[in-house]
C-alpha cells in the first residue's frame, strides 16, 4: 500500500541533482549566471546598437536629401542658380545667403549663429526635421539647429534679437527648434545654424544675392567620382564667371558624414565586450573546478551506483546549459534596451532620427551561440577531468592541493616573522595555497584595472590632442571683426580692458595646391601668426618654424601627406591665393594634426600674407591671452570685451570664449570616454564576480580549518578579519599588476581611436587620477567581496564545521 505522504520524484536522479546544485546553492547559482550574464549582455548591446546606427543613420540621413556637393563662392544671383542647374549631370541646386551674426536675449552675452537666407521652404535639399515647434518660419521668423554639441537655450516663442554685419539690430520670433544632419561633420567652425526667410533679408534691406550652393547629382548620388565630375563642372562655370569659390564639399546622399567614425567606435566597444567573454570565461573555469573537488565524493558514489564517466561528464555540462539559459532570459532583452538607448545617444549627437526599438537577430544569435559556446567551452576540462575521476580517488581523503610541497616561493613560514599575528600570516598563505585559482582571479581583475586607468589616460590624451586642436583655431578669447582694422588700434583698446595680459593679431588667406596640370589637388587654409606668437607650439614631423621675413614659404599640417605623401621639407608646391595667381611655395616644416578635419591647414608670415591680401598692418582676427583662464571668468571677460569695442565703434563679428568653446567641443570626446567607462566598470563588475567567487570558495574549502581555529579559541572579528585581509591581498597584487598592462592598454585604444575618429595617431598622455581612483575600487571591491564569505565562516558552529565533509 502506497503511503500518501511520500511525493514520487518524477525526474531522473541525474536531473533531481542538476536542480538541485542550481537550487540548493544560490550564492554560486548567481555568481555564474552573472558572469556568463554581463559578458552576453555587451556584446548584445554593442552587435545591436552598431547594426541599428549601421541601418538607421544611413537611413535618417538619405531621407533628408542631403547635398552631394556644397561650395562657398563670391555672391550670385537667381539666374545664375538656373544656369547651374543646366549643368550635365545636376540634379538640382538650392542657393542660400548666408551670414556670420550675433543673437541675444535682453541682454544676455551674444551667441554666435550661422544664419541661412532661404528662398523658399521646404527646401529641396537637406530637409529639417522639427524638434520643437516648426520647420517653416514666416516673414521675421526664425528657426535654429539644435543637437548636443551646438545649443543655443533658446526657445520657441523667444525674441530674439539679432546683430547683422551692418551692425544693425533686427528683432525675430524664434519658431522652432530643428535638426540638420549637415552639421555634425568634422569642422572647426562651433557656431550654430539658424534659417530665415531671403523675404526677411530683403526687408532689412540686405540685399538678394547668394554666396553658398547645395547641390545633388542625378541617380542615386552614391557614385563618388561622379559627384566629383559634377563638382568640377559646376567649378569650372562659376570660375569662368569671373566668381572665386573659396571652399567646396562632397558627400555621398545615403552616407553620414561621422557614420565611419562613429560604427569604428562601436567597433571598439565590440572588443572589450569580447574581452568581457573571455574574462567570464575564467570564472566558470574558476567555479567548475571547485565544484567538481568539492563534490569529488558524490562523484565517487555515482560512480560506485553505476553511473559512467559519460553519464556524469553530460550532467554537469547541463548544468552548465541551465546556467546560460537563466543568463540569456536577462541578458538578450537588456542588451537590446542598451544597444537600442547607445544609438539613440549618438544619433542625438549626430542630429540623425532611429527608426525605431527593435530586436536585432545578428546580435540574438550571437548572444545565443556566446550564452552556450563560450561556457560549455572553459567548463568542458574541468568537469571532464572530474567525471573521469578514479573510484578510489574520489572516495578517499585525498584533495588536490592539500599536501603540502617541501619548497615554494609561495609558501609562508610563520616562524620567519615573528612581529605579525598568526591570523594574518594565515590569510597570506591561504591566499597562495590555490595557485591555479588565484592566477584565473588575478588575470580577470588585473585587465579589469587595466581597462579601467587606461580609459583615464585615454580621457587625458584625448583632452590634450582637443587642447593642441583649440591652439590652432583659438586663444583664450578670441575677437573677429566684421571688416580688418589696424592692429595696433585693436591691441590699444583690448589692452585697456582688465584681466587681457596680451593680444595678437592672426592674418589669413583661402588657397588652392594645384599639380603639376595645374589642377586643383586640395584646398588650403593658410593662418599667419605674429612672428613672436605665445599661442602656438606646433608639434613637429618635420622641419621647422617660419623664421623672420620669410615671404613664399609654408608650415603645413600632415595631412598633407594624404595628397602628397613623399613631401619633404625644402619641396615645392604650387600655390594659389583666393583672387591672385599661382605661385611656387617652398615648404619648411610639417606639424602633427588630425585627418578628421580634412583639408590641409598652413602657416604663413604674418607681414607677407598680411601684404598678399591687400590688408598691411591689418586683420579680421584677434586672439586674445587673459590673466584667468577658467570658464565662467573668460566668459564675463568676453561680454566686458564685447561692450568696450562696441563703445569704441568697433564692428565686431563674434567674441568667442576659448573655454567654453572647448568644452563644448569636448561634448562628443566625453561621451566617448563615458561609454569605455561604462565597459570598464562592466570589466571590474566580473572581476568582482571572480574574486567574491574566490573568497566563497576558499571559505568553503578552509571550513575544517575554521573550525580548528574556533577551537582554539578565534572570535568572529579574527574569522572575518583573515578572510577579508585574504581578498585585501589578492586586490592589492591585482593592483599593481593593473599599472603595468594599463600602459599598452591605454596605446591600443589610442591607436584605435586615433586611426578610427582622427586619421592620425595620439599620442599618450598617463595620468595618475586613474590609478589612485582603481586603488580606492580595488579596496572596496575586495573588502565587498570578502565580507559574505567572511560572515558566513564566522557563523558556522565548531559542530558544523568538525562535521563537515
Amino acid at each position: 500500500m502506497k503511503n500518501p505522504q511520500l511525493k514520487p520524484n518524477l525526474l531522473k536522479p541525474r536531473w533531481s541533482k542538476v536542480f538541485t546544485d542550481l537550487w540548493d546553492d544560490k550564492t554560486r547559482t548567481i555568481l555564474v549566471v552573472a558572469s556568463i550574464a554581463v559578458g552576453v549582455f555587451a556584446i548584445g548591446m554593442v552587435i545591436s546598437a552598431y547594426f541599428i546606427m549601421d541601418e538607421d543613420i544611413s537611413h535618417s540621413y538619405a531621407s533628408v536629401n542631403p547635398p552631394n556637393i556644397e561650395i562657398w563662392a563670391d555672391p550670385f544671383d537667381e539666374d545664375f542658380v538656373r544656369s547651374l542647374r543646366k549643368v550635365d549631370g545636376v540634379e538640382d541646386v538650392v542657393a542660400h545667403r548666408v551670414f556670420d551674426v550675433r543673437a541675444s536675449i535682453g541682454e544676455e552675452n551674444p551667441q554666435n549663429l550661422k544664419l541661412f537666407g532661404l528662398s523658399s521652404f521646404p527646401g529641396e535639399i537637406n530637409l529639417l526635421t522639427a524638434i520643437e515647434g516648426s520647420e517653416i518660419p514666416g516673414d521675421n521668423e526664425i528657426i535654429i539647429s539644435q543637437d548636443l554639441m551646438h545649443t543655443t537655450g533658446f526657445h520657441p516663442g523667444d525674441v530674439i534679437k539679432v546683430i547683422f554685419p551692418d551692425e544693425k539690430t533686427r528683432e525675430l520670433t524664434m519658431v522652432g527648434l530643428v535638426t540638420d544632419q549637415t552639421t555634425s561633420k568634422p569642422s572647426p567652425d562651433p557656431m550654430v545654424y539658424a534659417y530665415v526667410t531671403m523675404n526677411t533679408i530683403h526687408s532689412f534691406g540686405l540685399g538678394d544675392s547668394f554666396n553658398h550652393l547645395y547641390i545633388t547629382v542625378t541617380g542615386d548620388g552614391t557614385n563618388s567620382e561622379f559627384i566629383t565630375e559634377v563638382g568640377d563642372a559646376v567649378e569650372e562655370k562659376i570660375e569662368r564667371s569671373r566668381r572665386e569659390i573659396y571652399n567646396r564639399d562632397e558627400g555621398l546622399s545615403n552616407e553620414h558624414p561621422m557614420s565611419d567614425s562613429t560604427l569604428a567606435i562601436i567597433g571598439l566597444l565590440g572588443a572589450l565586450g569580447g574581452l568581457l567573454t573571455i574574462l567570464s570565461s575564467s570564472l566558470i573555469i574558476n567555479t567548475l573546478n571547485a565544484l567538481m573537488t568539492q563534490q569529488l565524493r558524490q562523484i565517487g558514489v555515482m560512480k560506485l551506483v553505476g553511473g559512467r564517466s559519460k553519464q556524469i561528464l553530460g550532467m554537469y555540462l547541463s548544468l552548465i546549459v541551465f546556467y546560460s539559459l537563466i543568463a540569456l532570459i536577462f541578458a538578450v532583452p537588456l542588451g537590446a534596451v542598451a544597444g537600442y538607448g547607445l544609438s539613440w545617444l549618438i544619433t542625438s549627437i549626430l542630429g540623425a532620427v532611429l527608426q525605431g526599438f527593435r530586436f536585432v537577430p545578428e546580435a540574438v544569435i550571437t548572444q545565443v551561440v556566446i550564452a552556450f559556446a563560450v561556457p560549455l567551452s572553459a567548463g568542458f576540462f574541468p568537469v571532464r577531468s572530474g567525471a573521469r575521476t578514479s573510484v578510489r580517488r574520489a572516495i578517499s581523503d585525498y584533495r588536490p592541493g592539500t599536501r603540502s610541497k617541501a619548497r615554494s616561493l609561495l609558501n609562508f613560514k610563520p616562524k620567519r616573522i615573528s612581529s605579525i599575528s598568526r591570523p594574518i600570516l594565515l590569510s597570506f598563505r591561504n591566499t597562495f595555497r590555490k595557485k591555479g585559482r588565484l592566477l584565473l582571479t588575478i588575470f580577470t581583475l588585473t585587465v579589469a584595472g587595466g581597462v579601467f586607468i587606461a580609459v583615464f589616460n585615454v580621457r587625458d590624451s584625448m583632452g590634450n590632442l582637443m587642447d593642441q586642436l583649440m591652439d590652432h583655431f583659438l586663444g583664450d578669447v578670441t575677437v573677429t571683426f566684421q571688416q580688418p582694422y589696424r592692429v595696433s588700434e585693436v591691441k590699444q583698446a583690448l589692452l585697456d580692458i582688465p584681466g587681457v595680459e596680451a593680444v595678437e593679431g592672426w592674418a589669413g588667406a583661402i588657397g588652392e595646391i594645384l599639380d603639376e596640370n595645374g589642377e586643383v589637388v586640395t584646398d588650403l587654409s593658410i593662418s599667419a601668426p605674429p612672428q613672436n606668437t605665445q599661442l602656438l607650439t606646433p608639434e613637429f614631423v618635420a622641419g621647422r618654424w617660419l623664421l623672420p621675413n620669410e615671404e613664399k614659404k609654408l608650415v603645413l599640417s600632415d595631412t598633407i601627406y594624404n595628397f602628397f605623401p613623399n613631401l619633404k621639407p625644402g619641396d615645392m608646391l604650387k600655390v594659389k591665393l583666393a583672387g591672385q595667381r599661382e605661385e611656387e611655395w617652398q615648404v619648411v616644416g610639417i606639424f602633427r594634426f588630425v585627418d578628421m578635419l580634412g583639408d590641409p591647414l598652413g602657416y604663413a608670415n604674418f607681414e607677407f600674407i598680411a601684404r598678399k591680401t591687400g590688408l598691411p598692418e591689418q586683420a579680421l582676427s584677434y586672439r586674445v591671452v587673459t590673466a584667468t583662464h577658467d570658464a565662467d571668468a573668460q566668459i564675463e571677460l568676453t561680454e566686458r570685451i564685447d561692450r568696450q569695442l562696441m563703445m569704441r565703434d568697433l564692428n565686431v563679428q563674434s567674441v568667442l570664449s576659448g573655454s567654453a568653446l572647448r568644452e563644448n567641443a569636448s561634448i562628443g570626446m566625453n561621451m566617448l570616454v563615458i561609454f569605455l567607462l561604462i565597459m570598464a566598470i562592466l570589466t571590474a563588475f566580473v572581476g568582482s564576480i571572480g574574486l567574491t567567487g574566490t573568497m566563497s570558495i576558499n571559505v568553503l574549502e578552509r571550513t575544517r580549518e575554521i573550525g580548528v581555529m574556533r577551537t582554539i579559541g578565534a572570535v568572529d572579528k579574527v574569522i572575518m578579519q583573515s578572510v577579508i585581509i585574504e581578498g585585501l591581498v589578492i586586490g592589492m597584487i591585482t593592483w599593481v599588476l593593473a599599472i603595468g598592462i594599463s600602459f599598452p592598454i591605454s596605446t591600443v585604444l589610442l591607436t584605435i581611436i586615433g586611426e578610427t575618429m582622427m586619421g592620425s595617431a595620439m599620442a599618450a598622455q598617463f595620468t595618475p587620477l586613474g590609478i589612485f581612483l582603481w586603488l580606492g575600487i580595488v579596496i572596496v571591491l575586495s573588502i565587498i567581496a570578502s565580507i559574505m564569505p567572511a560572515r558566513n565562516a564566522a557563523k558556522l558552529t565548531i559542530n558544523e564545521v568538525l562535521a563537515y565533509e
